[in-house]
């Protein structure tokens, strides 16, 4: 038990090392490189930013756990070869773009790295800690906006899947699936809304002003100054070679 304790406590130290300007930074820097990196040097992107999920914010890998990602994959990867580039390729029947598939590949590679970038900004940064980052950033207002749109991102997906669920069972989907789809369509935006507007009158009850200093200003740590070092040498690396 001590062991599995003292595990734990490492854990829990890996994630706190940095501070937000670390998260925010490492998010940043994940964009500017995904977009920057070409032909197979996202692949060096996307791996570095798995590594560092799984050894800061492990739950941000649940990412790859989702069927709509697996969908988007399998889309990309199936329309790019169609869609991009000149046909050099008979397969089946059917004219296919080689230039096509790894301009799609890489369009995968470079829209999960910013994906999983983002997650671990998410979840590893609070609202309130956002609203601090933006604070000083002098950008108030701004990070407690976004930390509580990043944050419903969970309950928008749930708010989709029961609202679908329970169209779905009543027979929905059988007659005047436009209807249907408009009518789901006003349940999650509704269902949506409602929830911000219940997350806005708690911070207003709490006497939450975004003109106003919120708690303790963020301070930064050596691990982040190591952080944004390591990150800016290997990103010029990446973008040199």
């Amino acid at each position: 038990m001590a062991v599995l304790h003292g595990r734990a406590l490492m854990m829990g130290d890996r994630r706190i090392i940095f501070s937000s300007y670390g998260y925010l930074f490492f998010f940043g820097a994940a964009v500017v490189m995904a977009i920057l990196a070409t032909g197979a040097k996202v692949v060096f992107v996307l791996g570095g930013t798995l590594i560092f999920a799984a050894l800061f914010h492990r739950e941000a890998l649940r990412l790859f756990l989702r069927w709509q990602l697996l969908f988007f994959i399998l889309l990309t990867l199936l329309l790019s070869p169609f869609v991009i580039g000149q046909k050099d390729i008979a397969l089946w029947g059917l004219n296919l773009s080689r230039e096509g598939f790894w301009a799609g590949l890489w369009m995968v590679l470079r829209a999960l790295s910013i994906a999983l970038a983002a997650g671990v900004f998410a979840g590893a940064v609070s609202v309130s800690q956002m609203a601090q980052l933006f604070e000083r950033l002098r950008l108030k207002g701004l990070g407690f906006a976004v930390g509580v749109a990043t944050n419903m991102l969970p309950t928008v997906q749930e708010t989709m899947e029961t609202s679908y669920n329970a169209v779905r069972l009543r027979g929905g989907f059988r007659r005047h699936r436009l209807e249907t789809l408009k009518l789901l369509l006003v349940a999650i935006i509704a269902g949506s809304l409602r929830r911000g507007d219940d997350i806005v009158s708690a911070a207003e009850a709490r006497a939450f002003d975004p003109a106003r200093s919120q708690g303790p200003a963020l301070h930064g740590t050596r691990a982040d100054v190591v952080l944004m070092g390591v990150v800016s040498l290997l990103g010029t690396v990446l973008v040199m070679m």
